[in-house]
């Protein structure tokens, strides 16, 4: 279904079931973060590294804070279902671009490379839901929630509806879902000399990436098109967010 990270290579997920078996029809999901890439040439050099290709992925994955195992420090979801998106799309789970991307580099020598990304980050997600269905039970869920930090903790903003919406329709016995985004407030805010550094980048990735059909539906529906970038951002999702979300 073409759900790659920036290289080509499969997305994926870590997964720990409940043992609990009065918590198995309880989810936690999170995102994974990681920063951003903002052009083709610099989301082609993050598809060389963890956060763009699968390649090197560890076989575990260790979470602590509000995913983690120990029931003193973390006595509400400690025994929660737990699945961590790996985030290797570098626009928070948001790009949806359906065409390979070439992208062409020339090294100090003068010789130019062609070489091919993939921005396919909804589909990473998408995947990742499905088959959470398919095979391990989420289909059954009761209670969900949607975490993640830094750029994960902005996918949470970005896919809060979204992620109600799609898992209200896979697991129908759904009865509460919530969303608690860690650390993915960040300001589109001009830098210490005045330049709008990161709304710059930010918008090129957007248009970039297509992210139009990757972010918050109500915010791009109640958004010029030219501002529509600013959906990528957690003030101008969160402010269209319709689930119940605790920032």
């Amino acid at each position: 279904d073409g759900a790659v990270c920036l290289d080509g290579t499969p997305g994926g997920f870590y997964i720990s079931l409940a043992k609990n078996a009065s918590l198995k029809n309880s989810w936690q999901i999170y995102f994974m973060g990681g920063g951003w890439c903002y052009s083709k040439v610099d989301c082609l050099g993050r598809s060389k590294t963890n956060l763009g290709s699968s390649k090197k992925w560890p076989q575990q994955f260790c979470a602590g804070g509000i995913m983690g195992a120990d029931e003193h420090t973390n006595p509400a979801f400690a025994h929660f279902n737990k699945v961590v998106m790996a985030y290797c799309d570098g626009n928070s789970f948001a790009s949806d671009r359906s065409d390979p991307v070439p992208v062409t580099t020339t090294d100090s020598n003068g010789v130019s490379r062609s070489e091919t990304i993939f921005w396919r980050g909804k589909r990473l997600m998408d995947a990742v839901l499905d088959t959470l269905v398919e095979k391990h039970g989420l289909g059954n869920a009761e209670t969900v929630l949607l975490t993640g930090a830094s750029a994960g903790g902005l996918a949470a903003y970005l896919h809060t509806d979204y992620v109600h919406e799609r898992i209200q329709t896979l697991a129908p016995r759904m009865t509460k879902y919530r969303s608690a985004p860690i650390s993915g407030f960040f300001l589109d805010h001009a830098n210490v000399l005045g330049s709008p550094v990161i709304e710059t980048m930010m918008k090129n990735l957007f248009v970039e990436s297509n992210a139009t059909g990757g972010v918050n539906r109500h915010c791009i529906a109640a958004t010029a098109a030219d501002d529509r970038w600013k959906c990528n951002f957690a003030a101008g999702s969160y402010a269209h967010t319709q689930a119940p979300i605790f920032a």
